[in-house]
């Protein structure tokens, strides 16, 4: 399922540039769902002092919300390997007055943060971007005993439940980067010192006029859609806005129900 090593490298590349372009507009062309992140930050309240990190944060849609919930009581080192990303960020911060926070450019498997330093680590739809292996034994060193790591992603299945999956022609066959459940927990099992708590699942209901999701489509908010050729895109949107047609009434109010997955994992040296 997952790329060769030339092919990964050419992904990389793409990802790379898809991200640096898209930074200035990420935010609003993305969705933050609130509920995983007030699950996670209620798990960390008992804590006097909070030391975090977002991996694969972004411009920090989830690191903003993270550190506003947990307060001054909490540093967050926003991890990202986009300088633009990064960049954004700050900015918004800045806006907000945070400063209770450190931007580290980095790749996922390569964290320059100290060994047993943090107690808790997250990741909020990064980690079909990520060397999985390597990423998970970056978190396991750098978290402290009974340190808590918590993904969040989306499945493969559950993406094929989106309303992308069901009405954009090949958006699942191009995304081949998710993960199912049984690989990710397999994953887990390599890495004696991670135990998986809990596996929770989140429904969230959308509500988007077509123009909306339109305009998401033709800005790649998905970096799925960077693997389109440009002739491929232009006739899969062109179906897609035909499908929705055909399978709603209301063009201001398409609905359906997205899906994804946190996973709750314990750090046990």
């Amino acid at each position: 399922m997952k790329a060769s090593s030339g092919k990964k490298t050419s992904v990389l590349d793409k990802m790379h540039d898809h991200f640096m372009h898209i930074a200035p507009r990420y935010r609003e062309l993305r969705t933050t769902d609130l509920g995983p992140l007030l699950f996670i930050t209620n798990k960390m309240t008992d804590l006097c002092s909070i030391r975090a990190a977002d991996i694969g944060c972004g411009t920090g849609r989830y690191s903003i919300k993270f550190v506003e919930h947990l307060g001054e009581k909490c540093h967050l080192f926003c991890v990202d390997n986009n300088m633009a990303m990064l960049r954004h960020l700050r900015e918004h911060f800045a806006r907000y007055n945070i400063s209770n926070f450190t931007t580290i450019r980095s790749d996922s498997h390569r964290i320059p943060l100290q060994t047993d330093s943090l107690d808790c680590v997250t990741s909020f739809n990064a980690i079909h971007h990520f060397s999985l292996q390597n990423f998970l034994r970056e978190s396991s060193r750098i978290l402290k005993n009974n340190g808590k790591l918590f993904v969040y992603t989306r499945l493969q299945d559950q993406n094929a439940n989106t309303i992308w999956g069901m009405h954009f022609p090949s958006f699942t066959k191009k995304e081949n980067r998710l993960y199912e459940l049984d690989e990710l927990k397999a994953a887990f099992e390599k890495d004696p010192n991670l135990n998986i708590n809990s596996v929770k699942l989140f429904e969230h209901h959308r509500v988007y006029p077509l123009e909306k999701l339109v305009e998401q489509a033709k800005n790649h908010h998905y970096s799925t859609f960077r693997f389109y050729r440009k002739h491929e895109f232009r006739e899969a949107l062109h179906k897609f806005v035909q499908n929705i047609l055909n399978h709603y009434d209301d063009l201001d109010k398409i609905s359906w129900k997205d899906q994804n997955t946190l996973l709750v994992v314990e750090n046990v040296q």
